[in-house]
């Protein structure tokens, strides 16, 4: 199974990080919304093309997000 590692600032207003492998290799690259409801999240690959988007719901009693993947197969 692969893994993967996020690595996130913990004070961070732009909200960007990235996914690394087990090689410490950039995967992916995540950019969330700055002050914007609902919260989301876009998921990028190498070449800065979005493969996915997580969107926080706004009202539920449980934490719960919304994946959407960009390709169709999903």
């Amino acid at each position: 199974m692969k893994q993967l590692y996020i690595k996130q600032k913990v004070f961070s207003l732009s909200g960007k990080f990235t996914v690394k492998d087990q090689q410490e290799k950039d995967v992916y690259y995540v950019e969330g919304s700055f002050m914007q409801i609902p919260k989301t999240f876009s998921i990028m690959n190498t070449t800065r093309d979005e493969v996915a988007r997580v969107t926080k719901k706004t009202f539920s009693i449980y934490r719960s997000f919304l994946l959407r993947s960009m390709d169709e197969r999903w």
